[in-house]
């Protein structure tokens, strides 16, 4: 069902150490494709609660999921969709999610200036079905 995509996970550390986004660098970030959701969303992103990580010993984690409509995307569309997401992990790095608010939209138009197609070849050729 779930599809790991290790590449674009490794393309957006890459993405952070180049940009000094050391906020991202701090927390694991995980990639999956859900080809079933029936969601209309493109995308959504998933915060380790810190019960779980303290009741596991684990770190901050995110899992930024892509649906199917994302596959209708182009490469500039893909690169807003996955800033859009980035921007809801906050500056602690704290496994929780940053709602729509200033913050959110300030780093969300830095990311967005910042990212190119070129941080993210995996997205250029990704083909989901």
């Amino acid at each position: 069902m779930y599809t790991r995509l290790v590449s674009i996970e490794d393309e957006i550390r890459e993405a952070a150490t180049k940009y000094r986004l050391d906020h991202l660098l701090g927390v694991d970030i995980a990639v999956i494709h859900n080809p079933r959701s029936k969601s209309r969303s493109v995308a959504r992103i998933w915060g380790l609660n810190k019960i779980f990580q303290v009741v596991y010993g684990w770190g901050p984690a995110y899992v930024i999921e892509l649906l199917a409509p994302f596959a209708r995307l182009t490469c500039e569309q893909r690169v807003k969709t996955l800033a859009h997401e980035l921007a809801h992990i906050p500056a602690t790095g704290s496994g929780a999610l940053r709602p729509h608010n200033k913050a959110f939209w300030r780093d969300y138009r830095r990311y967005s200036r910042l990212f190119v197609c070129g941080d993210f070849p995996s997205l250029q050729k990704l083909t989901l079905k």
